[in-house]
């Protein structure tokens, strides 16, 4: 099970859901199989050997159903980031976007799923970034910054961004200002 596809943070929700969905068929004719091993080992009086398949199977079908809902968290993770990119910098609410991805970050760590699979550790990072981001532009949208300050922020992150209305969050998302954290930390402060 652990070499499925479904579990690497770049196959994608698609794949993985059609990926889950053939193990699910597959634990269905296993199902079947059983029952048929079942019927025969009544017949001799044994069917205590048939109660490890039925345990096994149990036993993928929780890891498949846990899959699921890490796969749909992580889908409803990425909309929300991806909603964030294409908001305008000037209507940027950095606070209440950090608790609704605290809040993201809270969900999935409370969830019951392999915390060492690839796709739980891929979003993990995902929402750990936008932790160290969000801070970062709630300073940068500090009423005080001013011109000379933005261009600080541009020679240090060697990008020339245009503050106005046509400026979205993905721009300076772009700018990997988790490279330069305390740098523009400093020039903020």
């Amino acid at each position: 099970m652990k070499k499925r596809d479904f579990y690497k943070y770049d196959t994608g929700r698609e794949q993985a859901l059609q990926s889950l969905s053939g193990v699910q068929n597959e634990i269905q004719d296993y199902n079947n199989q059983r029952a048929e091993l079942l019927f025969q080992a009544q017949k001799f009086e044994q069917a205590s050997l048939i109660d490890n398949i039925e345990g096994q199977i149990t036993t993928v079908e929780t890891e498949v159903s846990s899959m699921q809902i890490l796969w749909d968290h992580i889908n409803n993770c990425q909309g929300i980031f991806q909603g964030y990119m294409d908001l305008q910098w000037l209507k940027t609410d950095s606070n209440e976007m950090e608790e609704e991805v605290k809040k993201l970050l809270k969900t999935l760590k409370e969830m019951k799923v392999d915390k060492r699979c690839n796709a739980y550790t891929g979003i993990l990072e995902e929402i750990k970034k936008w932790l160290v981001f969000l801070p970062l532009v709630g300073q940068l949208r500090d009423p005080s910054m001013r011109d000379r300050h933005w261009d600080m922020i541009r020679q240090k992150a060697k990008s020339d961004f245009v503050i106005n209305d046509k400026l979205v969050l993905r721009m300076i998302y772009d700018l990997n200002l988790g490279a330069i954290a305390d740098d523009v930390e400093e020039i903020t402060d």
